[in-house]
């Protein structure tokens, strides 16, 4: 009988496995909101129905505005723009920068996507942990579960028990 290695490889996963906690926190008004942006005459955002890629999509006007309002100190800015560089753009520096920009201002999902992704990658475990706590101290009760992820890795690293 011949084997199948049924293994899936991490390469493979891990861009999917950085993304899923970004799907789960999406508010669903951001999606209808993106779709009347630029349009001050449209009809209710809640009456048209968009796809899930249109909701990150962004006119090169919408980057400059929320751009302008995120250096200002609009952390939902910076986390919109976050979205538009992770799921249109693919621009991991600008995905990052954003991010960090968000997270930094108090925005919740940014500091725990931010914590999962330096955790993931590796990054940075310590830098990790503080925003995973920082998103729990502000009520994102999730991160309890990935700081607690967080300080295994810690632990494992410095060779000692979890």
């Amino acid at each position: 009988m011949k084997h199948i290695d049924l293994r899936f490889s991490a390469v493979r996963i891990l861009p999917a496995v950085l993304l899923l906690p970004l799907l789960f926190q999406l508010p669903v008004s951001q999606a209808t909101e993106n779709h009347a942006m630029d349009k001050p005459d449209a009809a209710p955002a809640s009456s048209s129905p968009i796809s899930g890629a249109q909701s990150y999509a962004l006119t090169d006007a919408q980057r400059v505005d929320l751009a302008a309002k995120a250096e200002a100190g609009d952390a939902d800015a910076a986390f919109r723009l976050s979205l538009y560089y992770t799921f249109v753009s693919s621009d991991d520096d600008q995905r990052i920068r954003w991010l960090s920009i968000a997270a930094k201002g108090g925005h919740i999902v940014a500091q725990h996507n931010l914590a999962y992704d330096l955790y993931m990658n590796g990054k940075d475990l310590a830098e990790a942990a503080r925003w995973a706590a920082e998103s729990l101290k502000n009520g994102n009760a999730d991160a309890g579960d990935l700081l607690k992820e967080i300080e295994a890795a810690r632990a494992k690293a410095r060779g000692a028990r979890p």
